[in-house]
């Protein structure tokens, strides 16, 4: 799970360097620094901005330390989330959006499919085997044989659950799905081989593209992926793309 003091050390170990060499570069005590990672001391404004300044950290991954900092959030459970969805009448809306074959889904911080309409169904075959888990569903084949483009999805998928694991790190269910996800080798490797990188922005700037039967090319799908203003722990997702493609 993402950790504050973890990832100090992390990003010594992959620069090979000392904690004196860190501590004088930075401006910062030795006894600091291991008060930091061996006690596990929470640093102050000028230490924190003194570390983020000497790895360079981005404004995302600043603010992931922030999060890590923090104390965890309490998630509210899955099934609480579709009350409220109900109460607010969504699925009006993903009727109408199924009317125009626009995929339309909303979603936990988890990315856990709270709602979502026949589109997102059908383009996510078998998604209710992976507990309507959209990462979940990733590592399954029928997601391997529908995503093109598959590994960089994935790398994607781990840098948005790293931002969320951050805000929710302590919370069971938060932690049981990251548990596991690690026994999956594919997600190992995704997930180790990006430590510390984060994604916070919520606009897609490249299609997601699926294969479907009956096309010759992957159909670029374009996502959208936005804040439910009704409820903040909710997102919601619509997707666009040649109708005439997938329509069927």
């Amino acid at each position: 799970m993402p950790d504050f003091h973890d990832s100090v050390e992390y990003l010594r170990f992959s620069r090979n360097l000392s904690r004196e060499s860190i501590a004088h570069e930075a401006g910062i005590s030795v006894s600091r620094l291991n008060q930091l990672i061996l006690q596990r001391q929470i640093p102050g404004p000028k230490v924190f901005d003194r570390l983020v300044r000497f790895h360079g950290l981005s404004p995302a991954q600043r603010r992931h330390w922030e999060d890590l900092l923090q104390p965890s959030r309490p998630l509210v459970s899955a099934d609480e989330l579709r009350r409220r969805l109900i109460a607010h009448r969504v699925q009006d809306h993903l009727d109408v959006l199924d009317q125009h074959e626009i995929l339309g889904g909303y979603l936990d911080p988890l990315q856990t499919v709270l709602m979502g309409n026949e589109v997102l169904h059908r383009m996510m075959p078998g998604l209710d085997q992976a507990d309507y888990n959209i990462i979940r569903w990733m590592l399954t084949p029928a997601a391997r044989d529908r995503v093109h483009g598959w590994h960089g999805e994935l790398l994607g998928l781990a840098r948005n659950l790293r931002t969320a694991l951050g805000r929710y790190r302590d919370d069971p269910r938060a932690q049981e799905l990251f548990h596991t996800l690690r026994k999956d080798i594919a997600f190992r490797s995704a997930w180790d081989g990006t430590p510390m990188q984060v994604t916070y922005d919520l606009p897609r700037a490249t299609p997601m593209y699926l294969r479907i039967s009956g096309t010759s090319k992957p159909l670029a799908l374009n996502l959208e992926i936005n804040e439910y203003r009704a409820c903040s722990e909710v997102l919601i997702v619509h997707g666009l793309y040649s109708t005439p493609a997938i329509a069927c």
